[in-house]
């Protein structure tokens, strides 16, 4: 069992993103996807004052094409390079 929890930070959440996805080229940023759901709340220690309120679930994140720089997007080129293959050695013949 996991004992301790784990933050990221959204520019370590876009890279990850990038890569899982082989995104190489572009400016990228996050958007956050939500849910919200009018309900009645009851304030702590006030169980029977039913105020109304708010419930709010994170539904979702997409990875959206932004402009060069764009506030919070990155540059795949920089964080995800493409990796380059490399030339095979010329084998000695005898």
């Amino acid at each position: 069992m996991v004992t301790k929890d784990r933050a990221f930070p959204v520019r370590d959440l876009i890279i990850a993103l990038l890569r899982d996805q082989n995104i190489h080229t572009g400016h990228w940023g996050l958007s956050v996807h939500f849910n919200a759901s009018g309900t009645t709340v009851s304030p702590t220690g006030h169980l029977n004052a039913g105020l109304p309120g708010l419930a709010i679930a994170v539904t979702g994140v997409s990875l959206v094409a932004a402009k060069n720089g764009e506030a919070g997007s990155l540059d795949a080129s920089l964080v995800n390079p493409a990796k380059t293959s490399r030339a095979k050695k010329p084998t000695k013949q005898t």
